[in-house]
């Protein structure tokens, strides 16, 4: 979700009890202080433990004027997925599409109102289970909103840190900055800014709260006090212009993308002499591309309507509909994607897989999983003529490398050699096939638009008529399809 407006950040904690929520009330009074007048959305959409002590009850006694809102209480403080059973919660509190419904639909409404800032915060750490039982770097994953990571400043903090910041960059977050409260005596703060500053994320140091004193009064005076400091001091105001200026470099960066793209990308299949609405895709998760929709961009259809292109969204589409919408992805990316984009054990398998090898030539070399996938695609086709596995890059070469298989077995069979006379083998292939963009797979297919145009393309082969169903009798003689 992205509005040009509404600035949106997640905020998670690289574990339990590391001041998530001390961080997100200094903000939300930093923010408050360049958006009044209830600019500024503090949302917390899981909570644990009594009502009292809701984090969302925080914000509103020490963050006045913030709009502060929780979409579930669960009444022990125990793990989300912990609470939901012993509360016995309804399924519309617990199941994770209606959790990222009711997300979205509060963010799209505080955007139309005219919300400027807005802090989400998650509860536990980044891989904490949600209501359902699915860690919350998953459960949050289709929203892929920029995140805040409130590290750990404690001894042993750097690794748990780390670990966080690396489940949550796996799975395609984008990771904007590194929150530490200040314990210069274990040395986090140094060694976390210089590590991940060659990723671009920066890391800040804020103050700790003031110890508790056993006066209820003196110590609310105490915390209010120290967020007025943190709020107005230098560093916060500086930390808050990077984030406004990261928002504006992503927007910038997505919408500026089709017609960068129109200017030094060939994209297949395609005539370019013809103008066309070039895509941007900004992520994709499950079925779905995640697009710049530029129906919805204020900017673009404010520059519309001045040159009369007809691009005319109502007023409220222009403020409260994300710049990114889902886009489903009818063609599987031209090849399967069964298990949907962004699949978490997909992503960590790759990771693992690159961690491991990198890459291995695969020439005179093997490696276990190159190994166990030969034994189970051979145990999947159980094909007792299949013996063997060959690898190859993809579809093009695959069809290369099938043909010259079939010519050489075929040659040694029938005893044929290619300086006979005369064509002693011949391609059989289907009407309409396509095989791929190398010159020998075009060759196996008939004249089409995809080859007769290309220079060296010479069709080797003899193509029948696809098989075909139809009707028998389907003037009213027989209700059912037959096979031709």
């Amino acid at each position: 979700m992205l509005w040009r407006d509404l600035r949106v950040w997640q905020v998670y904690g690289a574990n339990t009890d590391v001041g998530k929520t001390i961080v997100s009330t200094i903000l939300c009074r930093a923010l408050q202080r360049r958006a009044p007048n209830n600019g500024v959305l503090y949302f917390k959409p899981v909570s644990t433990g009594p009502q009292d002590e809701a984090d969302d009850r925080h914000i509103s006694k020490f963050a006045p004027g913030v709009l502060s809102k929780c979409l579930t209480q669960f009444s022990e403080p125990v793990s989300p997925h912990l609470a939901a059973q012993r509360d016995s919660a309804t399924p519309d509190s617990i199941q994770d599409g209606k959790i990222i419904a009711k997300i979205r639909r509060e963010l799209s409404k505080q955007a139309g109102a005219g919300t400027r800032y807005a802090l989400l915060e998650t509860a536990g750490g980044v891989l904490s289970p949600g209501p359902s039982g699915t860690v919350q770097a998953d459960l949050y994953r289709p929203l892929r909103l920029p995140t805040l990571l409130v590290g750990d400043s404690k001894l042993g903090g750097i690794g748990t840190t780390l670990s966080a910041f690396e489940s949550l960059h796996v799975r395609g977050y984008d990771v904007d900055s590194v929150v530490l409260l200040n314990e210069p005596k274990w040395g986090n703060f140094g060694y976390l800014r210089d590590h991940l500053a060659k990723r671009d994320v920066r890391v800040i140091s804020l103050p700790t709260p003031p110890p508790r004193v056993d006066d209820p009064s003196e110590d609310e005076e105490a915390l209010r006090r120290f967020y007025d400091e943190c709020a107005g001091s230098a560093e916060v105001d500086a930390f808050l212009e990077s984030l406004n200026k990261k928002h504006f470099q992503r927007i910038s960066a997505l919408t500026s993308m089709p017609s960068e793209a129109e200017d030094i990308v060939w994209h297949p299949f395609r005539q370019h002499g013809i103008s066309h609405n070039i895509v941007a895709i900004d992520s994709a998760h499950g079925d779905n591309f995640e697009a710049y929709n530029q129906a919805a961009d204020p900017v673009v259809a404010s520059a519309a309507e001045d040159s009369g292109a007809g691009i005319q969204p109502a007023v409220t589409t222009k403020s409260s509909t994300s710049l990114i919408t889902p886009l489903f992805d009818a063609s599987a990316s031209w090849w399967t994607q069964g298990f949907g984009h962004g699949n978490p054990e997909l992503a960590l398998a790759a990771a693992h897989a690159a961690g491991r090898y990198g890459h291995v030539m695969f020439a005179h070399s093997v490696h276990e999983p190159a190994l166990n996938l030969c034994y189970n695609i051979l145990k999947t086709l159980a094909n007792p003529r299949l013996a063997r596995v060959f690898f190859t890059d993809n579809g093009s070469t695959a069809m290369e490398v099938a043909i010259k298989m079939a010519l050489r077995a075929s040659s040694v069979r029938y005893g044929w050699h290619k300086d006979d006379d005369g064509p002693p083998v011949e391609v059989l292939g289907l009407k309409g096939s396509y095989h791929g963009d190398t010159i020998g797979a075009m060759n196996a297919s008939e004249p089409s638009v995809f080859n007769k145009n290309v220079d060296w393309y010479k069709p080797q082969g003899v193509w029948f008529d696809p098989p075909q169903v139809l009707m028998h009798k389907a003037d009213g003689g027989s209700r059912y399809p037959n096979p031709s």
